[in-house]
């Protein structure tokens, strides 16, 4: 086991291998830190508190020890354990992915005046591994071509974006759109492990899959054979085995979900559609959809070229894993997927539905996108590739267009649900993508081609 110990100024360092891509960290703070910080905040104390029969900042020490010592140590305790956290990071150099976690969560952490302070964390970081030539690397950019079915599918989805809704009390099929409240359990346990009071359920083609809750359920559309609106609906499923929640992995779960609205989408028509843009004739519409899938086709160009580059990549790195894949590593990936779809414009019910089947992964595709995720923090770091604030609104703006908002609008609804910093993650990921594939030969190919590689690939991931 390997082993690194520092030092600063009060405080004694010791850092250890506890599994591959962990690490245990020993944190000894002296005795003349710990009484420092007693004494300093005691002054502050004294500053500040007014005890009866004394006027502010007169009290005696040991009356304010008195009442308020065993406050004023916990919060001295937990300052200098913070304090000892960061100081053993910047200067053993090193990030900790996700939390730490105590050594002995049982251990209670005493400080006293004239004693050091001792504790232990661990953690986990970015496993060490060694990156390929990316020069050595031949990827493929497929010759995409919008086609007249590309334009006529794009149609029917845009008709049913913009069609109507009309409210449904009963007798539902699929594609019908169920808004409701749902909690799920885990097993037998009577408190929900956690509940969402805003959840849509569309209804898939008799014996697919369904999304609900973030959960891919196999056959869900039989559940809601004889359902009504405001009916609750048990729905039973199992926890893949990658999701990020490790209490839910493998576990039987029952969703209870509630129907508050129920709605079927009919489709506008073509006319309708170019009323609603002010727009000329039919051909206009069309060939305004035709220039959008043409900014879509580069970027899925782009895309399938980075898709091969981290595939490539991923393939040629050893690396030690976790034991056991983290929920915030899982999260991270998650979000990293998410985001992609909203830039591609994805409507959110789809968006969530593509969520779900990742859950719902198998373990070596979890761990190939756990390798990739690092691969990506690593180049990101060695290149020290940024974000700047103009590449995040440049792209808000694009996928506001996409998904027919205005930017601010988009901008105000990511900032509420945290999506900003998902957002400046992608972009940076993506770009870290990028370098990579500026360094390697990149072969034009037809399109035939291309399917008989996708289709290679494919084959290739099942056997």
């Amino acid at each position: 086991m390997s082993e690194d110990t520092a030092t600063k100024e009060g405080f004694d360092f010791k850092i250890e291998d506890a599994g591959p891509a962990r690490k245990r960290l020993h944190i000894t703070i002296s005795a003349d830190a710990v009484k420092a910080k007693i004494d300093a905040s005691i002054g502050t104390l004294k500053h500040q508190s007014a005890l009866p029969g004394f006027r502010k900042g007169k009290a005696p020490t040991h009356l304010l020890e008195r009442r308020f010592g065993e406050a004023l140590r916990e919060e001295a305790r937990n300052e200098l354990m913070q304090e000892g956290c960061q100081n053993a990071f910047e200067t053993l150099d090193m990030r900790p992915l996700g939390e730490l976690e105590p050594v002995d969560p049982d251990a209670t952490i005493e400080i006293e005046t004239g004693k050091p302070l001792e504790f232990g964390v661990e953690f986990e970081v970015v496993p060490d591994f060694d990156l390929p030539d990316f020069s050595t690397m031949t990827i493929s950019k497929p010759e995409l071509e919008v086609t007249d079915e590309h334009i006529g599918e794009e149609l029917e989805r845009q008709c049913m974006r913009m069609g109507s809704a009309e409210e449904l009390s009963g007798k539902f099929v699929p594609a019908d759109r169920l808004l409701g409240s749902a909690e799920l359990f885990i097993e037998d346990e009577e408190e929900a492990a956690f509940a969402h009071g805003q959840v849509l359920v569309v209804l898939p083609e008799k014996g697919e899959p369904g999304q609900v809750l973030g959960l891919l359920v196999e056959n869900v559309g039989d559940f809601f054979k004889k359902a009504s609106t405001g009916d609750t609906i048990d729905i039973a499923t199992t926890g893949p085995e990658t999701h990020e929640r490790e209490d839910i992995r493998g576990k039987k779960l029952r969703v209870s979900f509630t129907i508050h609205i129920a709605e079927r989408i009919t489709p506008c028509t073509s006319e309708e559609l170019i009323e609603r843009f002010s727009l000329a004739s039919e051909d206009v519409l069309k060939e305004q959809v035709r220039l959008a899938l043409e900014q879509q086709r580069d970027e899925d160009q782009g895309n399938a070229m980075r898709e091969q580059m981290l595939n490539a990549v991923t393939d040629s790195v050893e690396m030690e894993l976790p034991e056991q894949a983290s929920g915030r590593q899982i999260a991270s990936d998650l979000e990293r997927i998410q985001m992609e779809l909203m830039q591609k414009g994805m409507p959110a019910d789809e968006v969530e539905t593509k969520l779900a089947e990742v859950r719902d992964r198998s373990a070596a595709q979890t761990v190939n996108r756990l390798k990739t995720w690092f691969i990506l923090q690593r180049v990101a770091a060695d290149q020290e590739i940024d974000v700047s604030e103009q590449e995040i609104n440049s792209r808000i703006a694009t996928m506001a267009m996409r998904q027919g908002m205005r930017p601010e609008k988009l901008r105000a609804d990511m900032v509420k649900n945290d999506h900003i910093m998902q957002l400046a993650g992608s972009i940076r990921e993506r770009k870290a993508t990028d370098y990579m594939i500026e360094h390697a030969t990149v072969k034009d190919i037809t399109m035939d081609e291309w399917n008989k590689q996708v289709k290679a690939e494919e084959a290739r991931s099942k056997s």
